[in-house]
């Protein structure tokens, strides 16, 4: 189905297809090799309206079809086309990290634009942000109290015990940043946004071509939340960390947007405990690596204490 679509709106005579993923195929023609990617809906298309508007060439380009279209109905879904690139895993993770930050830092820069907003707006997310700091403390006094009543202690149920204090006082912190942010800007009717990647995976990361591919998640927010996906992607946080300066080297903060991060930062991932205890205590040796992680990243943001 998906190879008759090809051919029928792209005028590419297609040898064969390799699925790579559940929503990813590599694509054989004659006239070379593509990829193509199944999607649910059209998110992406005002993104990619952006990426072409801005002439942002760091992103890996989609393929119009024959009517000039960059997304293709395929069943309930929709299709995408791509060139495809060679991935060389011979490049070091740190190389890949620092053309990471280039990237984003480059696609934040190019694509930052002021945004007025009401009082409605900034009353939301305080409500929002209030919110995810209570769920995540709740979450995790359940999680101690369902410890307390286990007639076997597992190791992982130890180290939940042991960190409970840092995650409370981190989550304490996130109030207190959160406040610290509504008082730096209460004078303030504006935000700054900008494109923002959203999706922080090695295997996207094409050196030689200086690209990123898989777009899915690109939309327009605040530059932090590319921060905040990032360090919280805990597998490469303490490459991440260390590296972090090549971003402040490109973009300036303003006083709100790091107190912002701050409290984002301070919010601790969640953490699923399961019935593989293997998995359980990755999971909690990932936390405590983050807990432990945030606090060098506060070092490198400088703000004003009041």
């Amino acid at each position: 189905m998906i190879q008759n679509l090809i051919q029928t709106k792209y005028d590419l005579e297609v040898i064969g297809l390799i699925q790579l993923s559940p929503k990813v195929y590599k694509v054989k023609t004659k006239q070379g090799f593509y990829c193509v990617k199944i999607i649910q809906d059209k998110k992406l298309e005002n993104a990619y309206q952006h990426i072409q508007t801005l002439h942002l060439h760091h992103f890996i380009s989609i393929i119009k079809n024959k009517d000039e279209h960059y997304f293709t109905p395929y069943q309930d879904q929709f299709i995408y086309l791509m060139p495809y690139l060679v991935y060389k895993n011979s490049i070091q993770k740190e190389l890949k990290i620092k053309m990471y930050y280039q990237i984003i830092a480059y696609l934040h820069k190019k694509s930052f634009f002021i945004q007025s907003e009401d009082e409605s707006f900034f009353e939301r997310q305080k409500e929002d942000l209030l919110r995810l700091i209570q769920t995540r403390k709740e979450e995790f006094e359940n999680m101690m109290k369902e410890f307390e009543f286990k007639k076997y202690k597992a190791p992982s149920g130890w180290m939940l015990v042991l960190n409970y204090y840092r995650i409370i006082e981190f989550l304490n912190q996130a109030r207190y940043y959160l406040s610290r942010y509504f008082e730096s800007i209460k004078e303030k009717k504006e935000i700054r946004l900008s494109l923002v990647y959203q999706h922080f995976d090695l295997n996207h990361i094409f050196v030689d071509q200086q690209k990123l591919i898989s777009l899915d998640h690109m939309k327009i927010n605040y530059c932090l939340y590319d921060l905040v996906e990032l360090f919280q992607n805990q597998k490469d946080l303490y490459e991440c960390i260390a590296l972090f300066d090549r971003y402040l080297e490109e973009i300036e903060l303003y006083q709100e947007e790091k107190i912002l991060l701050l409290c984002l930062l301070s919010i601790v991932p969640q953490v699923s405990l399961t019935e593989d205890e293997n998995n359980n205590i990755q999971e909690m040796a990932k936390l405590i690596c983050y807990m432990d992680g945030i606090v060098k990243i506060f070092k490198k943001l400088e703000i004003d204490e009041v």
